[in-house]
């Protein structure tokens, strides 16, 4: 996936800074020359972080460079894909988190299993992360950071209506109709807003209720989104958005923070860094800063808390490089206490590890909660395949427009994704 746009400052250009060696005419720790080449993707560290990271890579090995090159999500598979078919890929490569199984499945990324023990709070690394670093059994990249959804909502709606935060899907609904009541007059208004492509929201309501993308038994893959715990998620979700959403329900996500922003939205279920968009000054609203709360994606069991779904990002160190034992001690510094601390307080992502989700703060502590109760794809190889066919996306449009019944769409959706899973 493209975990994420987290405002966390612009870097303009390539950071080329001569810190520490990769690579070159000395084996002797400390006199290693050359150049460790890092491919990280724009906005994904603040400057500060990668200078620090740098400077104390430097302290160790101070005569090579480490040149950190920015890459955009757009057009970084076509980059990775080029990179590791050549004879000089990039040493260290951020990938999102759903796209590592290709490349470890294909022998492009170094396996790590044997150096685990010497990444700081290993032991303690988000276990979604930790999941899409695996592949039968070995461990291929070191988690990097995370990115998780809550609802966000207009509190003063909320006092408007004499409401407040739901705590079962069941009571979401019932405030959401309230909500609906009190904006009667506003034939635009959602409370809450549900984009019909917008599969990784959707995604907790499945699994909710037990249900699942995907499962594998003997090697082999079987589509479940028609099991009825799937089903009894997704028939939750329609009820909720046939009620409750006025979005496209042919559109996708990318638009719902310029929508919210517009004052017709009580709800929508999000990413931490979007409060950032929906009160930017020049392209949100800033008159919403004092009036966003954020409360969990409730369980239909009242009281707790759906799963959801983990983006984010893991760094591998490529198959072919010839510095791996320094590419992973710049990585080991970057994922380790002292700069994912920063990762958090700085930069306000999620860190690697359950030991430091405590560093949310305000607003941002309710998606660093839900990090504790996340999920993750089907962990295969043919993974991409499947997001790129738009399999679920396609089959959240069926049910929401009434294309096809939810059965129908279900068993469609599941069988396709059977087929893409188990191909070579």
């Amino acid at each position: 996936m493209n975990p994420r746009k987290y405002l966390v400052g612009a870097i303009g250009m390539a950071i080329a800074v001569v810190v520490a060696a990769c690579g070159g005419t000395s084996n002797t720790p400390g006199n290693e020359s050359g150049t460790l080449t890092v491919w990280l993707m724009t906005g994904s560290a603040p400057p500060s972080v990668v200078e620090g990271v740098n400077a104390d890579f430097k302290a160790k090995h101070p005569n090579v460079t480490v040149k950190v090159e920015l890459q955009n999500w757009g057009d970084i598979s076509t980059k990775l894909d080029t990179g590791f078919a050549g004879s000089t890929p990039p040493d260290v490569v951020e990938l999102g988190n759903t796209m590592v199984a290709k490349y470890a499945a294909a022998g492009a990324l170094e396996d790590i299993s044997g150096k685990k023990s010497s990444f700081d709070n290993s032991g303690t690394w988000l276990q979604s992360l930790t999941d899409s670093c695996t592949l039968n059994g070995k461990l291929y990249c070191a988690p990097y950071y995370a990115g998780s959804r809550a609802v966000i909502y207009r509190k003063d709606m909320f006092a408007a209506a004499n409401v407040q935060p739901p705590t079962s899907m069941d009571e979401l609904l019932t405030v959401g109709q309230k909500l609906m009541t009190a904006h009667s007059s506003d034939p635009n208004f959602s409370a809450l807003y549900f984009p019909g492509k917008y599969w990784y929201a959707a995604l907790p309501f499945v699994w909710d209720f037990g249900g699942d993308i995907a499962t594998q038994s003997g090697g082999k893959w079987q589509g479940s989104l028609n099991s009825s715990g799937s089903q009894q998620g997704l028939t939750t979700l329609a009820n909720l958005v046939s009620k409750l959403s006025k979005a496209d329900k042919t559109g996708d996500e990318a638009k719902q923070d310029a929508a919210f922003a517009g004052g017709h939205i009580a709800m929508i279920i999000a990413n931490g860094w979007e409060i950032g968009v929906i009160t930017d000054a020049k392209a949100g609203n800033p008159s919403l800063k004092d009036k966003l709360g954020v409360f969990p994606i409730p369980s239909h069991n009242a009281g707790q808390s759906a799963p959801v779904f983990l983006g984010g990002s893991d760094l591998g160190v490529a198959a072919k490089s010839k510095n791996q034992a320094l590419a992973n001690e710049w990585i080991e510094l970057l994922t380790g206490t002292k700069h994912m601390s920063d990762m958090a307080t700085v930069g306000g992502v999620i860190p690697n590890t359950t030991t430091m989700l405590s560093l949310g703060t305000g607003l941002n502590a309710i998606f660093f909660a839900a990090a504790k109760n996340s999920r993750f794809v089907p962990n295969s190889r043919n993974w991409a395949s499947v997001e790129s066919a738009n399999v679920i996306p396609d089959m959240l449009v069926s049910i929401f427009t009434g294309k096809a019944q939810l059965p129908a769409a279900t068993t469609s959706a599941s069988d396709k994704i059977t087929t893409i899973l188990n191909g070579s």
